[in-house]
């Protein structure tokens, strides 16, 4: 069932349930296989704490109902998909709102309504374009960040373990957070500061409110609340010095500070986006070069396919785009 563990993470379609799938008043999506509330209020949260983790929920869930299932996210009804193929008979290139970002503003408690599809395909531009732009503007950042974590490996004895997912995890700290919030973070105490404020906001999202454990405990509260309202901190004072001003690089936030969006929710969304980001990031690359160091034929592959187009040439972002 790998391939099960696989998709229900990484293609998880959470709180995707329209009024479609549902019978009126009804508890479970209709005319597809899952599991009803446990709870009235939190629905099937207390299975997804009993299981460990959402990860684990899923692929329990998937291996016992198939490739589409059903379950309940609080009040919320939410349909997984399991595999790429049902993933591509559903997927929607054009949807206007991102169900991970709905759900991270809920646990978030961020109270900004989504507005409508106007504005949802505004913004969503905002987001494309300002990815698209600060990847650019910053692509010799990144190429550099690169290389010193590789200098850094190639020092270590053959024998040495390298410590793969705490690398990934500093190596995307520094390059998110200089690509979506700019030249504050070339400082390494920022981004240190910055990654401890994050994992204590992460971790609670999470589990904290899944399971309920944060609001009965004060001491991690607090320590939630204080380590939120300092991301949110520098978040607006970068917000309040890129208004107005022109700038040698382009990050992720100019492009929502040049939008039609009011104070709110370009903070809402530079949070969310610097959440995600970094975590995204470095699972992506720890998986990617895990499973790589696996397979020496994809190795192979790989590095004929690398000397193919680079040859002894420079990286640059054209030719990454040949990469297949």
């Amino acid at each position: 069932m790998l391939d099960f563990a696989i998709f229900a993470v990484t293609f998880l379609l959470a709180l995707v349930a329209a009024v479609l799938y549902l019978y009126p008043a009804s508890r479970q999506a209709a005319g597809i296989p899952g599991i009803t509330p446990t709870e009235e209020k939190d629905g099937n949260l207390p299975d997804i704490v009993n299981s460990g983790s959402l990860h684990e929920f899923l692929v329990n869930l998937h291996e016992k109902y198939g490739p589409v299932v059903s379950f309940w996210f609080g009040r919320r009804p939410v349909v997984s998909l399991g595999t790429v193929d049902v993933l591509k008979q559903h997927i929607n290139p054009n949807k206007t709102s991102d169900p991970f970002e709905t759900m991270l503003k809920s646990l978030l408690r961020y109270q900004s309504s989504g507005g409508n599809v106007s504005e949802n395909y505004t913004r969503k531009k905002l987001c494309e374009n300002g990815v698209t732009n600060s990847l650019q503007s910053n692509f010799v950042l990144l190429l550099k960040l690169s290389e010193e974590l590789l200098d850094k490996w190639l020092s270590y004895p053959e024998s040495q373990h390298v410590p793969l997912c705490q690398h990934m995890l500093g190596f995307a700290m520094k390059s998110v957070t200089q690509v979506v919030m700019g030249s504050t973070f070339e400082d390494d105490q920022e981004v240190i500061r910055f990654q401890k404020n994050h994992g204590t906001v992460w971790s609670e999202i999470g589990k904290g409110f899944l399971d309920g454990s944060l609001d009965k405990s004060p001491t991690r509260k607090k320590q939630y609340e204080d380590a939120l309202m300092q991301l949110e901190f520098i978040l607006k004072k970068i917000i309040e010095e890129r208004k107005g001003r022109n700038f040698s690089q382009c990050i992720f936030i100019d492009s929502l500070v040049q939008g039609n969006l009011n104070d709110q929710q370009i903070l809402e969304d530079s949070v969310i986006f610097s959440l995600a980001s970094c975590i995204i990031t470095a699972k992506l690359c720890t998986w990617a070069i895990c499973f790589l160091t696996t397979s020496e034929e994809v190795q192979k592959k790989l590095y004929e396919e690398i000397d193919q187009v680079f040859g002894k040439g420079p990286i640059t972002p054209e030719k990454i785009e040949q990469l297949r």
